[in-house]
């Protein structure tokens, strides 16, 4: 028997369907629909999965807002000690499309504050798809195991002191601007 490897969160809706009047979705998640999420975005386990959002067309610009938020329970596994390591992820959802299909040819706006809107292609927008691809980014691409030190850290090594370990860290520098401060200052002191 062949595993599912597409979920169905929402059905599509037809971009013909979505007008002003804010349509509001609520999903949450099945066991099959997560088992098959945690296999695509390499969880150990995705446990709770639920959004809820508005969609509607903007009058002025005639673009579909999609608002909203998602919450997820997951586990991921630690990138240094490979334990599993649980975590809520609370993500908003504000994304917009234009299904308008026109193209400005190629002048290029650089408004860093401007909105821009994703083109729509087809005749259907998947909020199920836009909303996991939505979660898929709020994951921590870097998951760490509760007393695994940040990255730049050393582990520390069985059976080590741990006194050993902040003598070592009193003797070295902060960052390498701290490094260069101490070298001029023992210059200036010379002369």
């Amino acid at each position: 028997m062949t595993e599912p490897t597409a979920v169905t969160l929402v059905e599509p809706i037809p971009v013909t369907r979505i007008g002003q009047p804010a349509k509001t979705i609520r999903f949450e998640a099945g066991p099959e629909d997560r088992a098959v999420l945690a296999r695509r975005f390499g969880l150990i386990e995705l446990t709770a999965f639920s959004a809820e959002a508005t969609l509607r067309r903007r009058r002025d610009t005639g673009w579909i807002e999609l608002k909203g938020r998602l919450k997820a329970s997951v586990v991921q596994e630690c990138v240094v000690t490979l334990e599993p390591v649980p975590a809520e992820v609370e993500e908003e959802i504000d994304e917009l499309f234009d299904d308008s299909r026109e193209v400005d040819g190629f002048e290029v706006e650089l408004d860093p504050v401007a909105e821009d809107p994703e083109p729509l292609e087809g005749e259907v927008l998947d909020v199920g798809e836009v909303i996991a691809q939505i979660l898929s980014l709020a994951l921590d691409p870097y998951p760490r195991a509760p007393g695994v030190p940040p990255v730049g850290e050393p582990l520390a090594e069985d059976g080590a002191e741990d006194g050993a370990g902040e003598a070592a860290e009193d003797e070295a520098p902060a960052s390498p601007f701290a490094a260069l401060a101490a070298l001029k200052d023992r210059d200036v002191k010379k002369r």
